[in-house]
């Protein structure tokens, strides 16, 4: 009896290693030759990809299970049994442009079967839809360079009133079969007040963000039952999308500002930093901070804007500037001003800027 029973629990260990390593490999099948709706309909596990702002982030959700990217994988695994494994590449007051420096500096993932994409409503206060259409473009060619095999959502975000960026968003994602999804209708559908679904007037709060998580996998559930292809990599709509953003470490001329680890750090207002640059892109890396102080820039000695380097946590940044510059040489001078942004609560001020960000071409 006991050598029966032993042969059985052998077999039955066998068995359960052979379904093991065949879902494994069933898997492991579907992850290269299936595309996220194929998957999600087989029960097989995902991974996806965040590249937004503050509500890419989930701010505003009064826990991490209200956020809703938390709440959409719970409603995916009820739906087919999928796991969602995220990856994120978020920052609270982010634009395009610093989505796309943040991209092109990352790690690359494990192959990514689904990308979100949510900017906007920050872009709005630092470019036109025209610069903001450019850089949106860049991000998805960028993400669909590095995991082509990626389905793309693109969101609108509920607090966007400028159409011409809703447009812009529409638009591209038209051009590359990205699914989009202006989520101010679901919000205006729900008969709730602003108020009643975020927590400032612009960030979802966990109602807001479970309409979010719904509507994606609504719209999910549509695509898997159109058998839907997923976005693509046609030519570009707009023109010179053949560039990377690069790095200038060092400035050319420096007063007043002291160099510590690669940081250009100044106290005092009246000091002044200059860089020399050629190309149509300028930005700035920049270390935000409480004691973050204002800084006026400069190109060609025009007066562009005036940065705040505050923030209410310390946090390397990479900052818009401006674009469609001339081709030519151009020099960017830095210069930091008396006060403080009025966030700024202490009794110091400080501006921390590492380097330029600037527009190189792609080399073929």
């Amino acid at each position: 009896m006991k050598s029966s029973a032993k042969k059985v629990m052998t077999l039955l260990l066998l068995t359960a290693t052979v379904i093991s390593f065949l879902a494994i490999q069933s898997e492991q099948y579907l992850s290269e030759d299936v595309n996220v709706y194929e998957k999600i309909s087989a029960g097989s596990s995902i991974n996806y990809l965040i590249i937004g702002d503050s509500i890419g982030r989930g701010a505003g959700a009064e826990t991490k299970d209200l956020t809703w990217h938390s709440q959409f994988e719970m409603l995916l695994r009820d739906f087919s049994g999928s796991e969602a494994r995220r990856n994120s590449i978020v920052q609270s007051g982010a634009t395009a442009f610093e989505g796309l420096f943040k991209l092109q500096k990352a790690p690359k993932s494990r192959d990514i079967d689904l990308i979100f994409v949510l900017f906007g409503e920050n872009d709005r206060k630092y470019m036109d839809a025209e610069q903001f259409t450019f850089f949106y473009e860049r991000l998805i060619r960028t993400a669909k360079e590095r995991y082509p095999n990626s389905e793309v959502i693109t969101i609108i975000e509920n607090p966007l009133r400028q159409e011409k960026f809703a447009d812009a968003i529409y638009r591209i994602s038209f051009h590359y079969g990205a699914k989009s999804l202006d989520m101010r209708t679901p919000f205006k559908e729900s008969g709730m007040l602003t108020e009643q679904l975020t927590t400032d007037m612009v960030h979802p709060n966990g109602k807001g963000y479970r309409l979010y998580a719904y509507s994606i996998m609504e719209l999910i559930k549509n695509h898997i039952q159109k058998k839907s292809d997923i976005a693509g990599y046609p030519k570009p709509l707009t023109r010179n999308q053949a560039i990377y953003l690069a790095e200038k470490k060092h400035p050319d001329a420096s007063n007043g500002f002291q160099s510590q680890n690669g940081v250009n750090i100044s106290k005092h207002p009246g000091d002044s930093l200059e860089y020399e640059f050629e190309g149509s892109i300028l930005g700035v890396k920049a270390t935000r901070s409480q004691n973050g102080g204002l800084v006026n820039v400069y190109i060609d000695g025009n007066y562009v804007r005036t940065i705040s380097t505050w923030w209410p946590f310390l946090r390397e940044r990479f900052l818009f500037i401006a674009s469609e510059l001339e081709s030519g040489p151009h020099t960017v001078r830095f210069e930091t001003l008396e006060g403080a942004s009025p966030h700024n609560k202490s009794d110091k001020t400080m501006v921390q800027i590492s380097s330029i960000i600037v527009a190189v071409e792609e080399k073929k």
